[in-house]
């Protein structure tokens, strides 16, 4: 069986979605307070910042703490998530659906300034501002179309000033990237979607330490160029995983990240990710090292564009880590030992 949770093998925060659930606040404080560095804050706000969004439970926080630094931060965090939701919600525009959306990101740009303002060490706030650049479909802030890096000319503007904010106070944070290429890719221009995530994505490991999880970048645009293939009806998916470019993005990202992360740690869309592109790339002894990394932990990306229906990503999970895993079952179990 697989256990899909977006707490993943993090105990305390899996109690603290699970309280914020039930509409209680404690648990969430607690995990913060125990919370260590930048990497494990900005992934751990950004799990409670979703759960949080469909409850009041951080205003009943404030309400009780109005000065506490961390749930300005979770305000931050859930008002974004929300602004996020309605923009990916709208079908049509009406000049009031994008008044209401207008005036729901300026009060989350606002709970973003107030946590910078009040730790101004923090890279969250940074990454709710680069978020809500997605919905900024025109750049009507100055700040979202800054010119790309030189001699980056094939990248389109973007909120180029947040992210090196961001990356000042934790040098390449991976929500941070993420987010960046989630942000261009909303205003891509003549180039389209494609071309700019597998640019950026190509510019970021160009950069990126030898152990970052964002050499995982290239494997995410191509992830999505499957999904857009195969939903335009294209009959090239599988060929797209044997080109000498994805071919060397894979193995850097297994040897290099891989290699040498914690899985109890690391991102669980992450390994599933490398694991998704290391089948379909043609490696299943490096593939049945992740799956046995994921245990059960699977995520419903990336999955779900490899299955039938997206309902059955699960189906697709399994048939793909006991292939691999009954293949090269001496190797995971030497390794076990």
């Amino acid at each position: 069986m697989t256990a899909s949770h977006p707490a993943g093998r993090d105990p305390d925060l899996y109690r603290a979605v699970q309280d914020i659930r039930a509409g209680y606040w404690m648990q969430m404080r607690q995990v913060l307070a125990r919370t260590g560095y930048w990497a494990q804050w900005t992934s751990r706000t950004q799990v409670l910042g979703v759960a949080a969004a469909e409850t009041n439970t951080v205003e009943l926080w404030l309400e009780e703490e109005p000065d506490s630094i961390a749930a300005q931060v979770m305000y931050a965090r859930v008002a974004t998530e929300r602004v996020l939701r309605a923009h990916r919600k709208q079908t049509a525009t009406s000049p009031e659906q994008a008044q209401r959306l207008e005036k729901l990101a300026d009060g989350a740009w606002q709970a973003s300034g107030r946590a910078a303002a009040l730790n101004p060490r923090d890279p969250v706030p940074w990454n709710c501002f680069i978020a809500l650049t997605e919905t900024d479909a025109i750049g009507r802030h100055p700040q979202h179309r800054v010119p790309p890096p030189q001699p980056e000319y094939l990248l389109p503007p973007g909120p180029w000033g947040l992210l090196r904010e961001a990356h000042r106070r934790d040098p390449f944070n991976r929500e941070a990237w993420h987010r960046m290429s989630q942000a261009l890719q909303s205003r891509p221009g003549p180039a389209g979607r494609r071309a700019v995530a597998t640019d950026f994505a190509r510019w970021t490991v160009s950069l990126a330490p030898a152990d970052s999880p964002l050499l995982l970048l290239p494997i995410y645009a191509r992830v999505q160029e499957h999904r857009e293939r195969r939903d335009s009806g294209e009959g090239v998916v599988n060929l797209l995983w044997n080109r000498e470019d994805i071919t060397r993005a894979i193995t850097r990202a297994f040897t290099g990240w891989f290699g040498n992360c914690d899985p109890a740690t690391s991102s669980q869309l992450d390994l599933n990710h490398l694991a998704y592109a290391l089948v379909r790339g043609g490696f299943p002894h490096w593939a049945a090292m992740v799956f046995e990394a994921i245990g059960v932990f699977a995520t419903r990306d990336p999955w779900q564009y490899h299955a039938q229906h997206p309902h059955q990503w699960r189906e697709t999970f399994e048939t793909d880590r006991d292939a691999c895993l009954k293949s090269h079952r001496p190797h995971t179990e030497e390794r076990s030992l």
